[in-house]
């Protein structure tokens, strides 16, 4: 089966010394191949873009293509596959770049099998550190997924970086069939509300997910997928918060790359990441002082359900079960019985690092919880009195 791509095979891109080679591969925005040029013995790529988005405005669509490009020349960086030019080929636009000798995530995992955790960690520090440069120089991916980064023994690149910025910077088109990854995955739940949406934080998501999926075969979605982590691969606490970090609601994950790259290099040392253990808030805060007063000693527990009675009117159930997960991926408070941190027949006790925070912050907790009975004193109003009522 032919494509419109196959004319190009052989042929001599303008200004007339790159040739292009053989098939590389294919995706949503096009196809890649081995390119050479005259003269230069160095491995080039050559991706020739889906040209759909340049039919409505072709003119306007060329200009806006070479001014995004002009950016994504100034993103050198160890692990950012290099872009050396930009141009149109028989209406084609297309993308010269350095071509990479290694494995995209996909292919890794599917020669190679599920990696061992602790070797995951240079890779994941090498790709992080390479987002955040480009955060530093105003460009969010918003594309990151397996296929998107490669690995070689020691070495990592991030592929496909401003492509979406470069066919589509007003994200009109993001959620087109093929073309991003927008709603798919290991896209961050936000961009699905506005794909128009420029925040690092996404790009934090989308690298947790494709961790994530490294280390269990799967996606971070659906039901119980935290507890995917723990069943597929033995993981340190330390290390599987600094994982669910990442995929925690926006305002809770890293951020910046900046802040995971010390994370994850602390992992590779030994040494205790944050993990947002000072991030802890106050609802979180009034969940420890309320599991810890049912608790008296280790061996006592709780349910979910006994909690929500000693917090009615203080906190919502919405709030209630966010502080819930928040606090078993910090390890502050284990489950039993049920895995479910929504379900009131959940037991609940604090784990060791829960004991220890509670007792290092028992002044704030007794103010919280003495402020939350004085509230619910305060609204309450006794019902008026009524003859026709008997009681």
């Amino acid at each position: 089966m032919t494509t419109p791509y196959d004319r190009l095979l052989g042929s001599k891109v303008t200004p007339g010394d790159i040739a292009v080679g053989k098939l590389l591969g294919k995706g949503g925005f096009g196809v890649v191949h081995e390119a050479t040029i005259t003269g230069i013995q160095f491995p080039f790529a050559i991706k020739f873009l889906d040209p759909s988005p340049f039919n409505p405005n072709a003119d306007v669509a060329r200009a806006r293509f070479t001014r995004e490009a002009e950016l994504l020349f100034r993103l050198r960086h160890p692990h950012i596959l290099a872009i050396y030019g930009v141009g149109e080929h028989h209406g084609v636009p297309y993308i010269l770049m350095e071509r990479f000798d290694g494995l995209d995530l996909n292919r890794a995992r599917s020669d190679h099998g599920t990696p061992e955790p602790a070797a995951v960690l240079p890779f994941i520090e090498f790709v992080a550190g390479a987002l955040g440069f480009a955060h530093s120089a105003g460009v969010v991916h918003r594309d990151i997924k397996p296929s998107n980064l490669m690995t070689r023994k020691g070495d990592a690149r991030v592929l496909d970086f401003g492509i979406a910025a470069l066919l589509d910077p007003d994200g009109s088109r993001l959620t087109r069939t093929g073309g991003t990854c927008v709603g798919d995955a290991f896209s961050a739940p936000e961009l699905s509300e506005n794909p128009r949406l420029c925040d690092p934080r996404c790009d934090v998501y989308s690298l947790g997910a494709c961790w994530f999926w490294l280390l269990t075969g799967k996606a971070p979605k659906g039901l119980n997928w935290e507890a995917a982590l723990r069943s597929a691969v033995k993981v340190t606490p330390d290390y599987e918060r600094v994982v669910l970090r990442c995929l925690d609601q926006a305002e809770a994950r890293y951020a910046s790359m900046g802040e995971l790259c010390a994370e994850v290099h602390a992992l590779r040392c030994g040494e205790k990441p944050r993990a947002g253990l000072d991030d802890v808030n106050d609802d979180d805060s009034l969940v420890l002082g309320v599991i810890a007063s049912a608790c008296p000693t280790r061996n006592d527990s709780t349910t979910v359900y006994q909690v929500e009675q000693e917090l009615k009117g203080g906190m919502s159930r919405l709030a209630m079960g966010i502080a819930y997960r928040r606090l078993i991926r910090l390890n502050l408070v284990e489950t039993f019985i049920d895995t479910d941190p929504y379900s009131e027949f959940t037991g609940l006790r604090l784990t060791d690092a829960g004991d220890q925070w509670v007792e290092a912050h028992q002044k704030h907790i007794a103010t919280l919880i003495d402020g939350m009975a004085r509230a619910a004193t305060k609204n309450h109003t006794p019902p008026a009195a009524d003859d026709d009522v008997p009681f």
